[in-house]
């Protein structure tokens, strides 16, 4: 399955090169961006400022940065990552009345 679109994929790529070159290719820095905006996130739901759902959108795109800059593939990953999603939630999901 697909996970992007091809024009979405290219900048991406722009995205993520332009990153570790700003970083130096220390992907431990977009670690620490990546808790940084987890707690921005936090903190804007509960005060229920909307610009949570940014945020959110910056976190994904770091995500996808970092599979990018060790060469993983996106759709390969996802391919492998919801079919487990799916099966720990229909697990939970058996103890929920």
């Amino acid at each position: 399955m697909l996970t992007l679109q091809d024009e979405f994929k290219i900048k991406l790529k722009e995205i993520a090169e332009l990153s570790s070159r700003i970083n130096k290719h220390d992907n431990r820095k977009i670690l620490e961006m990546m808790k940084a905006h987890v707690e921005e996130i936090e903190e804007l739901y509960s005060d229920k400022n909307e610009h949570w759902a940014i945020e959110t959108a910056d976190l994904i795109v770091l995500c996808y940065e970092l599979l990018l800059m060790e060469n993983m593939n996106i759709d390969d990953v996802f391919n492998r990552c919801l079919p487990r999603f799916d099966v720990k939630l229909k697990r939970l999901a058996e103890n929920v009345s």
